[in-house]
Formats: structure tokens, sequence, C-alpha cells
């Protein structure tokens, strides 16, 4: 475990860091987000202790470093804490190779570690590259060098600092590919993100930093699903919904015609998550076009993975009678609420509301997807399986 408790530092009489706590586990991984200022590359430096706290104290695995500390000089635990900058720090002399060999020999262990980085080279797909000079690949491919010359010393823990903010769409999904990747093998990586589908999509734990505070830290759906602070609110959607392609449907009629649609574009043996399966509340607006929707779905072989707060006589009927397409289960009335949620396989969302006028707000983002596939995955965990 990496952690820091009652952190601050002050830059140029200026408290930056204002007692901030935080923990980051062996492979998980840990986004933090908020405006610019707020704290987040200066977390990153302490953290690894390249700048030392005022106060407060790291602890990294068994050791624990209290500050202001008694002996001035410290021994940063670098490789087993490595940082990537945003500058990436990459000598434009030697070839993209010799960057990453380069700290490995120096360091003695370079013809036993040659296997290992002929495994990352193909990892993180630079066969066609590595022997490029910097000024001959691309930015993301400078990139990845910069990620794997980190990797190259097998770190525990690894820091990134905003290390997609110049990389296109493509590019940055290739990087965080790859970071699912690490993540399985046991790093732990926290990395500050200014573009949120980045900072959200595989994280496990979400901060945001305000004003050199953490005011909020929970997992990407809690941000999501956020209502009581505006300025979280703001930030997220400013952010990512604003990129979203949102579409309303309202009235019966309409609401009939998106499932039906919904169901022609899907291909065969999609899934349907639904969060808050409402009983007889869906099948109402669905009226006879429900007899169609249900048999278009058999034909196709779409599954219902649902979440209920509760059930009527149809979801009886439907477990009973195709059970491998209706897998339900049943959560407390307690969470009840006036709609449910949709998560479609081709990564869009849909908010369902009945009352007073059936309306569907769909929207096409995949990370939202992803994020509220997390909630249902939570929400699992305290239900019980619907048998009919």
């Amino acid at each position: 475990m990496l952690s820091g408790t009652k952190l601050t530092k002050i830059y140029n009489g200026r408290e930056v860091l204002k007692g901030v706590s935080i923990k980051i586990e062996p492979g998980k991984i840990t986004s933090l987000i908020g405006p610019s200022g707020s704290g987040k590359t200066t977390l990153l430096r302490v953290l690894s202790m390249l700048d030392l706290p005022e106060s407060g104290s790291i602890s990294f695995n068994n050791e624990e470093y209290q500050f202001p500390l008694k002996d001035k000089s410290i021994i940063p635990p670098w490789p087993k804490i490595s940082v990537v900058f945003q500058q990436l720090f990459i000598w434009p002399h030697l070839t993209l190779r010799k960057n990453i060999e380069l700290p490995l020999e120096l360091r003695g262990i370079l013809e036993e570690n040659k296997k290992y980085l002929n495994e990352l080279y193909q990892m993180f797909k630079m066969e066609e590259f590595i022997d490029r000079f910097p000024n001959e690949a691309s930015l993301g491919q400078r990139q990845r060098v910069a990620l794997v010359r980190s990797l190259a010393l097998k770190p525990e823990y690894l820091l990134l600092d905003e290390i997609t903010s110049s990389l296109d769409v493509e590019q940055s999904e290739i990087i965080l590919s790859h970071l699912a990747t690490v993540k399985k093998q046991g790093v732990g990586i926290i990395m500050v993100a200014h573009d949120i589908n980045f900072a959200l999509s595989n994280a496990d734990t979400v901060c945001f930093l305000e004003n050199g505070k953490i005011i909020k830290q929970g997992k990407p759906y809690e941000f999501l699903l956020e209502t009581k602070n505006k300025r979280i609110t703001d930030f997220i959607n400013n952010a990512s919904l604003g990129m979203s392609n949102v579409k309303f449907y309202s009235g019966k009629e309409e609401f009939q015609a998106y499932h039906i649609a919904l169901l022609n574009r899907l291909p065969e043996n999609s899934v349907i998550t639904i969060i808050g399966g409402l009983g007889n509340t869906w099948y109402g607006p669905m009226g006879d076009m429900y007899k169609e929707y249900n048999e278009l779905r058999i034909k196709k072989n779409i599954t219902w993975d649902m979440l209920m707060y509760e059930y009527g006589e149809i979801d009886k009927k439907l477990v009973k009678e195709n059970p491998k397409i209706n897998n339900f289960s049943i959560l407390s009335e307690s969470i009840k609420t006036n709609g449910n949620i949709n998560i479609n396989s081709d990564g869009t969302v849909v908010l369902q509301i009945f009352d007073p006028i059936p309306t569907i707000i769909e929207i096409k983002n995949q990370t939202l997807a992803d994020s509220y596939m997390h909630y249902y995955n939570d929400l699992m965990k305290h239900s019980q399986k619907f048998l009919g």
C-alpha cells in the first residue's frame, strides 16, 4: 500500500495541499481530477517524495515517513515508486530503445532483463518504431516509451501526470488499454487526467481535488450519479456529457418506437442491462407493441440482465418461459426510484422516466456506460436471484 495522510505542501507562501489523505492499492487505478491549480501534480510529486511535504506522513509498504523530517536527507523510493511526467524527458540523441534501456544499463541489470523488455515492447506494440530516434516518432509513440521506461525497472506504483493531454482519442484509448494490462500485473496506478472519459474508464477510485483538498473520493459511477455537490456535477457534465450524443423521446408512441428500433439495431446475442426494473410500470407504456418487442427479442436472442425494484406477472412469466435470456435479480425497495437505467451493448445509456409521461433520454457515451456497469455489478452483490 502507498498512502499519504494529512499531507500539506507550501509553494511561495501558498498552501497547495491542505491536509490531503489518499491511499493507492496494488493492482488498482486511482484517477485524480479537478480544476487547474487544485494540487493534482503537486500531490504526485509529494507521494513520490520528489518534493517533501511540510507536514503529514507517507507510508510505503512497511516504511513510514513522518514530516517534517528530523533527518533532512531522504532517498526517494525510486524505482519502486515511479513517476511519468507530461514532459516525458526523453533524450533526443538516443534511440527510443536506448532511452528505455539506459536506466537498466546504469544499474548493471540490462542483460538479465532483456527478455522482460522484449515482452514490454510486444505488449505496447513498439517493435516497428523502437529503434527510431525521438524526432522520428509520434507523440503517442513517445508516450509509450516513457511508460515502458518506467515499467522496465518493475515499479510497484506508477504515478502518471496528464500523460494523454496532447493525444487524440484513439491514442488515449491505446494508452488506457495498456494501463489496464499493467494494473492486472499488480501495479498500483495513480493518474492525473484532464480528460474525464479517460479518468473514469477502468478507474477503481476517483478523487476530486479543489483548492488543495480532496472534496470527494469514490467509484467512477458515484461521480456520474452525484447530485448534491453542484461544483462536481458542473465539472463532470461540462467535461464529459457535454461531448456526448444526447437524444430525447417523449410520449407513448415515441417510447414504443424507440424500444423497437433499439432491438432492430442491436446485433443478435446482445445484452441489455437494466438497473431498477419496475415490474409492470415498463410494460404499461409499451401497450400492444410489447408483443412485437418480445417476439423480436426472442428471435434475436437479446438478453435482459435486470436488477428489479419490484416485479409483476409478466416478469414471472418471462423467467419461467425463457430463463436463458431473462436473468433477473431483486433489489431492496428502499432504493426504489421513479425511473430506471438501461445500459445497451452498443455503448448507449438510456434513462427511462415513467411519471407522468413516459420519457427516454439516450446518451451515447461509452465511459458513462462502463461506469453504470460498475454500478450494476456493485448492486448485484446485494441482490437475490429472481426465480419467478
